[in-house]
């Protein structure tokens, strides 16, 4: 098994040089991260987390629906992702980004309503202590909404095994009876899993604090 920061280094790297063309050569996802969008009831006045925001799209999506208001915070470990979602985001005055790693998050305990994930967990080198972290900062009754490619069944497992040799910042991807032990040893409560209609094999697993 890979030593953690070591992987941590090889996203790290990985993000920087994808930064500049993130939005080009992955456009691709922005469906998905609608669908993930159009599962999450912001309410009022919503404070936000997004792990691994990339160049922040989904973030400035989800700050549309609100009309301005609510606090929206992403983080990247990459410092060049987090560059580029901050000049996208110019025209945001509540949206917040910060280099960090997902397992060591630089806010307070019960500080967020929400917290999203989306085409990023597969490369989270601790999911187990993501999670736990996620749910730290979770605010009581707060939820924690992922989206990735689901490895529900043999052909998604071994093509998540040759794909992983293509792309060593890559960890794995997970099962959802896999999310919801993540979710059971975090101590949320796991609430469903949803199927993507735009992207088959992304579900979107959804858990409550």
């Amino acid at each position: 098994m890979q030593n953690p920061d070591e992987i941590g280094r090889q996203n790290e790297e990985l993000r920087d040089s994808r930064a500049q063309t993130y939005d080009i050569r992955f456009g691709f996802t922005r469906g998905g991260q609608r669908k993930l969008l159009s599962l999450i009831p912001l309410g009022q006045n919503p404070y936000v987390l997004d792990l691994a925001c990339g160049t922040g799209y989904a973030l400035r999506e989800a700050a549309n629906r609100t009309s301005g208001q609510g606090q929206f915070y992403g983080v990247d470990n990459s410092s060049k992702m987090v560059e580029m979602a901050q000049i996208k985001s110019k025209s945001y005055p509540n949206l917040h980004f910060l280099k960090s790693r997902v397992e060591e998050l630089p806010f307070d305990n019960n500080f967020f309503d929400v917290i999203m994930s989306s085409n990023a967990f597969h490369h989270f080198s601790n999911p187990e202590k993501t999670v736990k972290e996620a749910r730290r900062v979770l605010k009581p009754h707060g939820r924690l909404y992922i989206s990735d490619i689901a490895a529900n069944n043999a052909f998604m497992r071994i093509s998540d095994k040759f794909s992983g040799r293509l792309e060593p910042a890559r960890v794995e991807f997970y099962s959802r009876k896999e999310f919801q032990a993540f979710f059971e040893k975090a101590e949320l409560r796991y609430v469903g899993s949803v199927r993507s209609d735009v992207i088959p094999p992304i579900e979107v697993h959804i858990a409550e604090k």
